[in-house]
């Protein structure tokens, strides 16, 4: 048993440090990991911390590790075909599991192709923890076959990337990976892994402190100060006449309690991409998705508030339109104390980056709504002043929302668009957990379908990594043995790791994939469209048949390319036990409402049938 005083950092030199009993910080018993090699170290960690999934594949520098999981009763090893698809369904289960993904990969490429994944896993906040093996310690800085800089080239996408040089280290880092990687913003930590130190015994355990501040855990809040600004918030919530709520990815966890706020002070709420199902779009207080192909009434809403409140999101510039004319009047609002902009976020980064707020919140959005929701209950009065004065405000937002509903122009000649397929997939499968790529599909998925529960729409947003959706939805079903799980692809993005479906079918997953076959990157092509005069370039997609490649996987699969046969198709389809893919042709379509870049966030372009009707700011 060691107890020891130590900091979390992104700094990733490690030395050991002096005990300070009186200081004790956190207490571990490592004991179990005492004259075990450095391999099976590794697994005693995956045991100690409850995983039962692992994505890999693997090669002559991590064999150590696979070895240990060789029939392994209790954590089930998942071989996909190439490392960044392992990375990718790792990220799809942590997104559903809420704990991280485990990874194995081998050296060298096996870490290079797995880039893509960290980053990803960095801009959108996914835990994940990734292993990879790596040349002798002797043999490092000598171009050995299959060496790579490992840490030098992940530091930058992980919240902690560092090399293993002492077996003693190791089941002390493998503790803090797992901690480091859910602790604050959650992301991926990098852990490389010389074949000498994985086949070395543990003699005794070093107790490391990784020493630069730059990481830090938010969970905790000084109650004190904390129950002070949630009066100010109630306070601004009786001065405001159109307050919104903003939410994202970090609130999806607190998604009964701001249903709750919702509905009790009578307030519109929008989400983010991450935060579809945080509102039950239902609910006539939902206005779905803002941003650059956010609803109308979302993005109006935003900019004619006078009462911000961002929760658990990053004012990404996807959601905020051109930043100078972003919230007129909140930032109006602020100069008179009557509103402004109030942001809950666990990474304390964020606070003030991108937006100037006027009171923050940094830690856990949940612990935060919570205490809100308290202080708010012992005040019943203010409860029916803060609805009754918000209805005005009310009335006029959902008079946009009933005049602007998301909607398209049907194909001529019987054939179908993308958004005839969500209506459809959303008559069938009401609550399922939907994976995409990126592109159009992915923003006709957000607008058409009904969110009804958090987490369920997983999607790569900041980075936006096409190829994400099939291997996403192995990690999700994987997680949700007994939910629909459906993949939303476009082609363009299904190519990217369409080669996935071996997996799928290896290990039988009855996922439901659904290709949007237009033959074109046609998010891309509209942007040709409109902002290069028309001049297409690598754009149009050669595809294969994809019923014929479903079929060489001995996967099961439809085809559909009118609106006679979609209805069977997405009704079989989700009634079919097993895998199955459905080919459907469509009609490319530019999607709408759109922001270009530039613009405010309100100011929208459309089709030529399309029109915003009704969005004056009531006096």
């Amino acid at each position: 048993m060691f107890n020891k005083i130590y900091t979390h950092t992104k700094s990733y030199s490690s030395k050991r440090i002096t005990t300070v009993y009186s200081y004790i910080k956190r207490q571990y018993s490592f004991d179990s990991y005492i004259n075990k090699t450095g391999a099976e170290a590794i697994y005693q960690s995956f045991l100690d911390n409850n995983v039962d999934h692992v994505f890999g594949y693997t090669g002559g520098a991590i064999l150590s590790v696979t070895d240990t999981l060789y029939q392994s009763e209790k954590i089930r090893y998942i071989k996909n075909v190439n490392e960044q698809c392992m990375g990718h369904s790792a990220e799809g289960y942590s997104k559903v599991t809420d704990k991280p993904g485990v990874v194995i990969s081998t050296s060298g490429p096996g870490v290079t192709n797995l880039i893509t994944v960290m980053q990803n896993a960095m801009s959108d906040g996914n835990p994940l923890v990734i292993l990879s093996g790596q040349v002798e310690t002797s043999s490092i800085g000598t171009d050995a076959f299959q060496e790579a800089p490992s840490v030098e080239l992940t530091k930058p996408c992980t919240k902690m990337s560092i090399q293993v040089k002492d077996v003693n280290d190791l089941p002390f880092i493998m503790k803090e990976a797992f901690t480091i990687s859910m602790d604050g913003r959650k992301g991926p930590v990098f852990i490389d892994l010389p074949k000498d130190i994985l086949t070395s015994t543990i003699s005794n355990i070093n107790i490391l402190s990784y020493n630069n501040a730059n990481y830090t855990n938010n969970r905790h809040m000084s109650t004190t100060n904390t129950i002070k600004k949630i009066n100010k918030l109630i306070m601004l919530l009786t001065k405001a006449k159109k307050p919104i709520m903003y939410v994202g990815q970090g609130a999806n966890k607190a998604y009964h309690f701001i249903r709750y706020i919702s509905t009790q002070l009578n307030i519109p709420v929008t989400t983010t991409i991450h935060g579809l199902g945080i509102m039950d779009e239902t609910s006539k207080l939902s206005l779905d998705m803002l941003g650059m192909h956010g609803s109308v009434y979302a993005n109006n809403a935003i900019q004619q508030s006078d009462l911000i409140i961002a929760i658990g999101t990053r004012f990404d510039d996807r959601t905020t339109g051109n930043l100078d004319k972003y919230a007129p009047v909140a930032k109006l609002a602020s100069k008179s104390g009557k509103g402004g902009i109030i942001h809950f976020d666990i990474d304390k980064r964020q606070i003030n980056k991108v937006v100037k707020v006027d009171l923050k919140f940094e830690g856990d959005c949940y612990e935060y709504i919570k205490l809100l929701i308290e202080q708010i209950s012992k005040k019943p009065t203010t409860i029916k002043t803060i609805y009754n004065q918000n209805k005005k405000w009310v009335e006029h937002i959902l008079d946009i929302k009933k005049k602007n509903q998301f909607s398209y122009t049907p194909a001529p000649n019987n054939k179908i668009k993308v958004q005839q397929v969500v209506k459809k997939i959303n008559k069938y499968a009401p609550n399922a957990y939907i994976t995409t790529g990126v592109g159009n599909h992915q923003m006709y998925m957000a607008q058409f379908y009904n969110w009804r529960n958090p987490s369920t729409m997983i999607t790569s947003g900041s980075l936006g990594t096409m190829g994400f959706g099939l291997p996403s939805a192995i990690g999700v079903q994987l997680a949700k043995k007994n939910k629909n799980v459906i993949c939303f692809d476009g082609d363009g993005s299904f190519m990217m790791t369409g080669n996935d479906l071996a997996t799928i079918k290896e290990y039988n997953l009855p996922i439901k994939i659904f290709i949007m076959n237009d033959s074109k990157q046609q998010m891309v092509q509209i942007w040709q469209k409109l902002f290069f005069n028309e001049r297409y370039i690598s754009t149009d997609n050669f595809n294969p048949d994809f019923n014929t490649y479903a079929e060489s996987f001995g996967i099961e699969n439809l085809y559909c390319d009118d609106e006679d046969s979609l209805d069977a198709a997405v009704e079989l389809a989700m009634a079919y036990k097993g895998p199955i893919l459905v080919n459907c042709k469509v009609v490319p379509d530019m999607c709408t409402p759109l922001v270009v870049p530039g613009a405010a966030l309100d100011d929208m372009i459309f089709n030529s049938k399309q029109k915003i009707v009704g969005t004056n700011v009531p006096s």
